[in-house]
């Protein structure tokens, strides 16, 4: 099982870069709470992150 981190703001960001590479990635803080909720209030995992990628 992969582990489970809390991820908020610019630690947010710099995942989504680490994992989503040259594909990018959608992640607007106002718009979509999504990412928010399931990383930073919750703890989330690689694989969760993955979804949002382009």
């Amino acid at each position: 099982m992969a582990p489970q981190h809390h991820l908020c703001g610019s630690h947010l960001v710099d995942a989504l870069y680490l994992v989503c590479g040259d594909r990018g990635f959608f992640y607007n803080p106002r718009r979509d709470r999504g990412i928010v909720e399931e990383c930073c209030h919750k703890p989330c995992t690689i694989f969760d992150l993955q979804n949002y990628c382009n």
